[in-house]
């Protein structure tokens, strides 16, 4: 039919014509005998309309409805009043639909000419529904509170909990708290009226297990106005097999030592005292000569620290033997920089970019100037940062087979624990021993990039093994399906929808247990909405995707027809009596 229009039952069009075209014959048979030509003519007239009528009430005829009839407007969360009251001036006859969050877009959506989105969006894993409809994304006011958060879920016992964030309009006077389970404020600030503030609170982890912080806003009179779970696994410090070797005793090594012993590490100490003669020292370990560097007796420790003048005073077979070593045993390797290093670094693969700064302060301690030559790492490929502030790494190694090979810019360390700042020393020294040194070679590595899990919504985790079939179970028993990445085999993702809040776990049946905390849907609310909104703004710039072209068809209403049969019928009955 014409684009002005159309019948809803075009399929039936030709039975019915066919069936109508009888009737039509059969009545002028039945008639031609007992009425003459003028009355004939009339009551063919009338049954032709009574009959053409019951066509198009069979037929459904339609025509092209209101032309914003085919727009839709949907509300999420967070939408503007006075952005839904422009649209329906602007678009007179659109649709306003509410979204459900994990439900399948309706027909309307779908097949719109438009959408318009209002609020802060679709829930991330709902976007896909929208890959080939003509939307525009109307963003509504970003949300005021914490708005990006960041801290290790999975810490060591001595590890400082740092969170780090940002909080959007704060009220001046408000105090952000961090509490341990017990209800103890561990870390505090108080806001001032910046538009939007960094916050950094702290604690110290000290002894092993499943905790659930929790961090909160009370106003300047004490009342409490947000508490938000932060869920913490703390596990034991694992004791390592370390080997440091100088030039020449330095008091660098001296406090590191000393620091690595009373950890609990195993430490042995060689120390060069002339050519060719050593100073040995041993911490919670037992005497061993250690003669020449070979791949044997490197095979034993988990680190080596070395300092750049060693290195490069080693012979060559002793220096093969600390790269086979790093490359088919783990061993991680920590040199310890001179200015010569940074121009020759030798085996370790690691380049530098000269700066003019002698000193630098890290976010977790911002009140501390650490010492530093004056170059950085460069950000290269393979380069994995372990200090770093403004794109600037200050530490860091690279993958060098099994193992890692790394080092920092910081000097003179042990002048933190001179001034005072013993806690910034021992994060510091405990994170570059924990990034570096040997991994052991466990059956599967667990990791989601989500920081916060909500229960009837999925929750994304990846499963690293050798293993050729991993079996998976959630803490109900529900097998959950696992699908291996095409470029990396030994790569398996997966996804779960916790029923639930609380502490969850999924258990592979030879690689080990991963633990996670499901929030309620209440828990970190202006964090979920904010990073929906940047989620949506992100997936909504793209071209523009054109509309359906239409306007929708809308049926004319039947008791046009049906009247003008009735009228048809009656004019039948009257003409015999006229």
């Amino acid at each position: 039919m014409t684009d002005n229009f159309t019948f809803l039952n075009e399929h039936l069009i030709l039975p019915i014509f066919f069936g109508a075209a009888i009737l039509v014959l059969v009545f002028i048979w039945k008639e031609w005998s007992q009425s003459g030509k003028y009355h004939l003519a009339i009551k063919v007239l009338l049954a032709f309309l009574a009959i053409f009528s019951l066509i198009l009430i069979a037929l459904k005829p339609a025509i092209p409805g209101n032309i914003n009839s085919n727009k839709v407007v949907l509300l999420t969360d967070g939408f503007e009043d006075f952005q839904l009251d422009s649209l329906k001036k602007a678009h007179k006859g659109i649709k306003q639909l509410e979204y459900d969050l994990g439900q399948l877009i309706s027909e309307e959506i779908s097949s719109a000419e438009n959408v318009f989105i209002l609020g802060h969006g679709l829930k991330k894993y709902d976007l896909w529904q929208l890959d080939e409809v003509p939307v525009k994304f109307l963003a509504g006011n970003p949300p005021e509170g914490i708005v990006k958060l960041n801290y290790e879920q999975e810490n060591f016992v001595g590890d400082n909990l740092v969170l780090k964030g940002l909080y959007s309009n704060p009220k001046s006077g408000n105090r952000l708290i961090l509490q341990n389970p017990a209800g103890t404020g561990l870390d505090s600030l108080v806001f001032n009226a910046e538009e939007k503030q960094p916050f950094l609170l702290s604690a110290e982890l000290k002894v092993e297990g499943r905790y659930l912080f929790s961090l909160l806003e009370k106003d300047s009179l004490g009342e409490m106005l947000t508490s938000d779970p932060v869920p913490v696994k703390v596990a034991e410090k694992e004791h390592l097999q370390i080997l440091i070797i100088n030039s020449f005793p330095t008091f660098e090594t001296r406090y590191l030592k000393n620091f690595l012993s009373e950890a609990g590490h195993r430490v042995t100490v060689r120390s060069q005292i002339t050519t060719g003669r050593y100073k040995y020292e041993y911490f919670n370990t037992d005497r061993s000569p250690l003669g020449n560097l070979t791949e044997n007796n490197l095979e034993s420790f988990d680190l080596l620290i070395i300092d750049a003048a060693s290195l490069r005073s080693l012979p060559g077979n002793q220096i093969s033997a600390i790269e086979n070593s790093v490359r088919e045993n783990g061993l991680g390797v920590f040199i310890q920089a001179d200015d010569g290093f940074f121009k020759s670094p030798g085996i370790s693969d690691l380049d530098f970019e000269r700066i003019t700064t002698s000193d630098v302060s890290l976010e977790p301690w911002p009140g501390i100037k650490l010492s530093v030559h004056p170059y950085t790492l460069k950000d290269d490929f393979g380069m994995q940062a372990i200090h770093a502030t403004n794109n600037m790494i200050w530490s860091g190694y690279k993958r060098n087979g099994s193992g890692r090979m790394g080092t920092s810019v910081f000097t003179n360390t042990y002048q933190l624990l001179l001034d005072g700042h013993s806690r910034a020393y021992k994060q510091l020294w405990s994170q570059v021993v924990e990034h570096i040194s040997r991994k052991e070679n466990t059956a599967a590595e667990w990791e989601s990039n989500q920081l916060i899990a909500y229960k009837d919504e999925p929750f994304n985790f990846r499963l690293r093994t050798v293993l050729d079939s991993v079996a998976l179970k959630n803490q109900d028993g529900n097998t959950i399906p696992l699908m291996q990445d095409v470029d990396f085999p030994t790569l398996l993702k997966g996804t779960t929808w916790p029923k639930q809040s609380g502490w969850k776990s999924l258990q592979a049946d030879t690689s080990g247990i991963f633990e996670y905390y499901v929030s309620e849907e209440s828990h970190w609310r202006v964090l979920t909405a904010f990073n929906t909104l940047e989620d949506n703004r992100r997936y909504f710039n793209r071209p523009e995707i054109a509309g359906q072209g239409s306007r929708p068809s809308e049926p004319i209403n039947p008791l046009w027809f049906f009247g003008l049969f009735l009228i048809c019928m009656g004019g039948l009955w009257l003409e015999p009596k006229l």
